[in-house]
């Protein structure tokens, strides 16, 4: 159950063990830059973000988070479990949605959701492993690598960014292929390739891709270009990279429950493509990739994905607009009538 998330955890549990967790937490909706607790507060709470990104800082005064959290992380465990004071500000970085569950209600909660406390106890058990193999990778300055299911991506990427460190990072999958790289300057993502995308799109991918298995390594040293990597240069921040793809993520996630047929073709419903006013104008041009593609009859998500040099978040994105405009239909839903 190692770094589950809690949502898929939930799933897991009897009706009464969610009636438990239902009752005794309650969800706090909070807006952009809004305090959740800062250093000497009591921990009289513990959090899991449902929706949105959080940061939090070591002091009040610094202008650097130590860390981004978002949907299904945990935060302020530690403080809960221990009685101890806070030691970090955390605030929020956009609109946030948290499901609380405060101290005085743990006993009960304990009582009637056992599985609840075990779950608390294997996530941060979890974290303490993979925080004490990034600090003695680092102490070792032995080259920073494992396996993408004791690692997760934010905390490599933000270990690289909060290091400062210049080289590259490396992706394999489970038959030691090698499906992904970038390299870094000072901390900073300067260009990466993920199988067909590159630069900013192939960075995208990697963070909504909840599926990667397989293992990573990072080489510190001066970044060599090798012929794998066909990439234009990467300009955005590296905070801001994460707050994007992790703000990414979450929506794809949503987009992939909305869209529960993503397995099924899609089809045409109209002659021509009118892209709605109402829609997001930067993703015009995919749209008009998209609809090209679909011109010779059905095709599917992925197709769509293989063909196009966007990640999947716009690709999902792009075909729910066209859903909703109805300009596309899924195959299995009855033939209408073209219209222009």
């Amino acid at each position: 159950m190692a770094d589950q998330d809690f949502f898929g955890f939930c799933t897991s549990l009897k009706p009464l063990e969610r009636k438990a967790i239902g009752e005794l937490s309650h969800v706090r909706h909070l807006g952009p830059g809004q305090t959740i607790y800062a250093p000497g507060d009591p921990g009289d709470a513990l959090y899991i973000i449902s929706r949105g990104v959080v940061e939090a800082f070591r002091t009040s005064a610094d202008d650097k988070p130590e860390t981004y959290l978002s949907r299904g992380d945990i935060f302020g465990d530690v403080e809960v479990l221990t009685e101890l004071p806070r030691k970090f500000l955390v605030r929020t970085h956009d609109r946030v949605s948290l499901q609380c569950f405060h101290r005085k209600d743990l006993p009960e909660l304990i009582q009637r959701a056992p599985s609840f406390f075990l779950y608390l106890s294997e996530q941060l058990a979890f974290r303490l492993s993979r925080a004490r193999d990034v600090a003695l990778a680092q102490s070792h300055r032995l080259e920073l690598s494992g396996s993408l299911s004791n690692f997760d991506l934010i905390t490599i990427y933000q270990t690289i960014a909060n290091s400062a460190q210049t080289g590259q990072l490396r992706i394999t999958n489970e038959n030691s292929e090698l499906v992904s790289a970038f390299c870094f300057e000072n901390g900073q993502p300067v260009c990466g390739q993920f199988e067909h995308l590159t630069g900013e799109e192939a960075f995208w991918q990697l963070f909504i891709n909840e599926a990667l298995s397989g293992t990573f390594s990072f080489a510190t040293g001066e970044r060599t270009l090798d012929d794998w990597i066909q990439s234009e240069r990467i300009t955005r921040n590296a905070g801001e990279m994460l707050i994007h793809a992790l703000q990414a993520r979450d929506e794809f996630v949503e987009l992939k429950q909305r869209l529960s047929e993503s397995t099924a073709p899609l089809r045409r419903q109209r002659n021509n493509l009118a892209w709605p006013p109402v829609a997001p104008p930067d993703l015009q041009a995919v749209a008009e990739q998209v609809w090209q593609l679909a011109a010779s009859g059905s095709v599917t998500l992925d197709a769509l994905f293989r063909n196009c040099s966007v990640c999947e978040w716009k690709i999902f994105r792009v075909v729910d607009e066209l859903i909703q405009s109805h300009h596309f239909a899924w195959a299995s839903a009855p033939l209408q009538e073209k219209v222009a």
